[in-house]
């Protein structure tokens, strides 16, 4: 008899791998996948993302293991092993049924079959690493903190990225490029590389310098390390070096601004000898302030230097070679190329941020622009720059009060990027106006001599006011609300860093609110600054012209500009996309086509043949792998068409044969009880019996009232059966069972229900 699955890897897989020294991680949830947009459940179980094995070698994970059983065929892995390697940035993947080991090199493509699986010194030598192990075995394999509060965990792409960064210090590279996206975790994931660092005596010194260029993301640092006590961590400035206080800690936070300062003849940074760091982290380091600031890493040079940054090379090299300034602000020039990138799509297809819709919403003096009062040309470049356009941004916050009340989103945090401190005023001052709530809008920039108070006002998760923080670039970067579910854009861009860091404030998970996904408002064209790579440009839009941007004079802002009053302002314009996990983005009338035609295809003989797709749980599970390899989510036509509580099949139908009306599940419900009863009564042997005495009818009475509100899925799990609902009516699953005939009796009436269920109707 042929071992399962299960059994091969136990009995066959399990020990070859150990007998070669390898460390085994079994079933890896690399991400519990694609967050639902709509639906009971934040997550589908069954789109966990789960690598059989995660193969390490004194702490360094190194290869991914597909298994099969032994009656399979070891190849019939390696697409999926190959797959989950790659979105752990891992080089080796490994596909075997016990007998049979397929190696697959991820780099180069190359595959090679083989008797047995390779060894961990194997794969190092193919690696090319020389690794002084001595020094840096101790930090590989040192665990990782687990705050025993919130129990928070290292996320796999976390794990890999600071295994990566330590296998670069490892070969003797003294620089190194951490690459990740907004909301991903970086800070937390150098808390922990630090961490092993210390606890695995690799830093010779144990200093470590935490680099920023902002207050807010100093103090965001210094409390992520609070695992290090108060006496470990130090805040430099002035003040603690002229006290003589700066030299005694372990993991030192600075910003550049401090550090460049002068105190007695020097800068901050140079009462620091050269050797004093043994670890630089540059925060953010794509910013200008990395050049600027270049003389406290040529001071400390001989240190590791670790650069993060949530945002790819913005210069656009060309083919003409870079200045000298221009070397020294290019940070992939600095570090070098990304050892790990971990991008917002992924992220969002991990399970581990949220997918965002996108509305573009322009004005007809955008579309058309408009001639002043001064006779002069203006566009949505010039407004609130060089033109106040006081009405355009009250049929704006209009437009947006209206928007945000279809889609019943008042009461959720918003952001409002807006031009400058004036115009954020008057923002929010009309949305105020427009709640009738003096508290439900602020302007928080650094005008308010409250924007701290504010900001963290704003950032507590829950019903705090203000629900709107209007802004200019304050909550750019370093502030984390992850409740905001609405990002709005009435401020042109033309750095695709800066919409990246504006848009991140979004990304963020929180399932206290049951946040699935959130919106972008356009109004003023930022989106056209999407990223197809990183995270989603429009392949059917272009890009924004280049070009620098122009300095902006001192006292520009003092200058009196004209107003254009009495114009007619109207939303000319209001395109709907949808963003998917491979980084497109298309138009939602697009989208709905290519769907339609998908749909068609697979159901080419009318809606019947589709619903009988449907009452199958194989062939449904196989239409739904369908129809996510073409990226056709239900879910995304829910939120759109709104139809919240209608079932899937019938949101595909609608879309397929473009059904005027929609039938709900209680429709669906509703039907088969009023007009399938006496069928129901007569199969179950109910029919002459009393009310009070018809088991199986208030069973699957039951059962309908839960289709109603969950679905179809969950009739199908036998766990469905032990809810309240069941249970105080019924008992016990087994109970239940054994009262009804038996479990597969079970089973056969339900897939009888569902063809009465599923039938051709309209709402």
């Amino acid at each position: 008899m042929t071992r399962n699955e299960r059994l091969t890897c136990k009995e066959v897989i399990e020990p070859q791998l150990a007998a070669l020294g390898w460390a085994l991680q079994e079933q890896l949830r690399i991400g519990p996948g694609r967050v639902n947009l709509t639906g009971e459940a934040m997550y589908d179980e069954t789109q966990s993302i789960i690598a059989d094995y995660l193969l390490r070698f004194k702490g360094v994970p190194l290869a991914i293991v597909e298994a099969k059983s032994e009656a399979e065929s070891a190849a019939d892995g390696m697409q999926q092993a190959s797959r989950y390697a790659r979105r752990l940035s891992l080089r080796f993947s490994i596909a075997s049924n016990g007998s049979d080991w397929i190696l697959t090199d991820n780099d180069t493509g190359e595959f090679e079959s083989r008797s047995a699986p390779p060894s961990p010194e194997e794969l190092v030598a193919r690696m090319g690493a020389a690794v002084d192990w001595s020094r840096w075995e101790g930090a590989f394999s040192a665990g990782y903190h687990m705050d025993q509060v919130s129990r928070k965990a290292v996320r796999p792409y976390q794990d890999v990225a600071i295994n990566k960064a330590l296998w670069q210090f490892a070969q003797g590279d003294d620089r190194v490029l951490l690459l990740m996206a907004t909301g991903t975790g970086k800070t937390f994931t150098i808390f922990q590389l630090v961490w092993k660092l210390l606890n695995g005596k690799a830093l010779k010194r144990e200093h470590v310098l935490f680099l920023t260029d902002r207050n807010s993301l100093k103090d965001q640092a210094y409390r992520a390390f609070s695992a290090f006590s108060g006496a470990e961590r130090v805040q430099i400035d002035k003040d603690t070096v002229a006290q003589g206080q700066h030299l005694v800690g372990k993991v030192f936070f600075a910003n550049y601004q401090s550090l460049d300062e002068e105190l007695e003849g020097k800068k901050v940074y140079e009462h620091y000898d050269p050797d004093f760091f043994d670890l630089v982290v540059v925060d953010e380091c794509h910013r200008s302030g990395f050049g600027d600031w270049f003389g406290v890493l040529k001071h400390f040079g001989g240190a590791l230097q670790l650069g993060l940054t949530a945002t790819p090379r913005e210069l656009e090299e060309g083919e003409r070679a870079l200045t000298t300034e221009e070397k020294r602000r290019d940070t992939q020039h600095y570090f070098g190329d990304p050892v790990f990138t971990y991008t917002l799509k992924q992220a969002i297809e991990d399970g581990y941020l949220v997918p965002y819709l996108l509305e573009e919403r322009i004005t007809n003096v955008d579309e058309e622009g408009y001639t002043g009062p001064d006779g002069k040309r203006y566009t949505t470049a010039n407004f609130e720059r060089d033109i106040r356009m006081p009405d355009r941004t009250r049929a704006i916050a209009e437009d947006l009060w209206e928007v945000l009340g279809k889609y019943e989103l008042r009461d959720e945090k918003t952001i409002v990027f807006c031009v400058d401190d004036t115009h954020a005023a008057f923002m929010a001052q009309e949305l105020r106006r427009l709640s009738g709530n003096g508290d439900y809008a602020a302007r928080i920039t650094r005008a308010e001599r409250n924007s701290h108070q504010l900001e963290r006002n704003f950032a507590v998760v829950g019903p705090s006011n203000p629900r709107v923080a209007v802004t200019v670039d304050l909550l750019t970067t370093g502030f984390d609300a992850p409740d905001v579910k609405n990002v709005v854009f009435m401020r042109p861009l033309r750095s695709a860093i800066l919409y990246k860091q504006m848009k991140g404030r979004g990304t963020r998970l929180c399932e206290d609110i049951n946040k699935r996904y959130f919106t972008i408002f356009d109004y003023s064209g930022a989106s056209a600054l999407e990223d197809t790579e990183f995270d989603g440009h429009p392949a059917n839009r272009q890009k924004a012209p280049s070009g620098s941007k122009p300095k902006k004079k001192s006292g520009d802002d003092t200058l009196p500009k004209p107003i254009g009053e009495g114009v007619s302002v109207i939303i000319s314009a209001e395109n709907r996309y949808v963003c998917l996990a491979d980084g497109s983005k298309i138009p939602f009338e697009e989208y709905a086509e290519q769907s339609r035609e998908f749909i068609l295809d697979v159901s080419h003989k009318g809606m019947d043949e589709l619903l009988r797709i449907w009452i199958d749980k194989g062939s449904r599970q196989e239409l739904r792998e369908a129809l996510r390899d073409r990226d056709i989510y239900p879910s995304a036509f829910r939120h759109y068409l709104d139809l919240p509580d209608a079932d899937d099949v019938d949101i595909l139908a609608k879309i397929g044969f473009q059904l005027p009306r929609v039938p709900n599940r209680a429709d669906r419900a509703n039907r088969l009880w009023d007009e399938d009863q006496i069928w129901l009564l007569a199969h179950l042997g109910e029919a002459a019996l009393p009310e009070s005495e018809r088991f199986k009818s208030r069973l699957w009475q039951t059962a309908l009232d839960h289709y109603r509100l969950f679905g179809i899925d969950d009739l199908e799990q036998a766990r469905t059966y032990s809810a309240p609902q069941f249970y105080e009516q019924f008992g016990s699953f087994t109970t239940l069972t054994n009262r009804y005939g038996g479990p597969v009796l079970l089973k056969t009436d339900l897939e009888l229900v569902k063809q009465h269920l599923y039938v051709p109707m309209a709402a």
